[in-house]
Formats: C-alpha cells, structure tokens, sequence
C-alpha cells in the first residue's frame, strides 16, 4: 500500500500512523501532536473522528460526531483509541454502525 497503513487490518496504532493517511488531519506544536481529525460526509451527514492528548503521555480522548452531536466518547492509550479510530472511519465508509465489530 505504499507505506500507508491499512485501516481495516488494526495496523493503525498511533497518530503518526494516521498523519500518513491522506484524509486526516493532524496539528501539533513543539514536536507534539495536539488534534488529530477525520472528517467524513456520508449520506448527508458528517462524521467527525477527533482525537487529542488528555496529558502529555497520558491517555488519550477519542470523540465521534455526527452533526453537531456527540455520538460516542473513548479514552485509552495512543495505539488502543486509534485503532478504535480507524475501524469507526473503516465501519462508516463501508456502510455498516460505526461501533460494528
């Protein structure tokens, strides 16, 4: 795949796995990932994928939005909530529940 990881093999286990993945956003400061975010328009709805440091090297808080809505919320470490990241994104664009699987 051209060093790009694979969504739905559970090879997304970090940020830096998902700023590799053209269709996600990531920002940072002083060598520090601050938001990650995928933004899909499905159906006539947008989907938001988030996720952001709680601490430095703490856990970590993923956030899906449909609309203006919070559908579900995760905290984890790094490489659980994007995994969980990825498959939510896998999930909503092959047309099954996001939380499937």
């Amino acid at each position: 795949m051209h060093g790009r990881p694979a969504v739905s093999d559970g090879s997304v286990t970090s940020v830096d796995a998902l700023s590799r993945i053209q269709a996600w956003t990531v920002t940072g400061a002083r060598g520090r990932w601050l938001t990650a975010e995928r933004v899909l328009e499905l159906g006539g709805r947008r989907w938001v994928v988030g996720l952001t440091p709680v601490t430095d090297g703490g856990p970590v808080a993923l956030v899906l939005w449909c609309g203006e809505d919070v559908v579900a919320h995760r905290r984890g470490n790094e490489a659980e909530v994007c995994g969980i990241a990825a498959r939510w994104v896998w999930n909503l664009q092959s047309g099954r529940a996001w939380d499937e699987g």
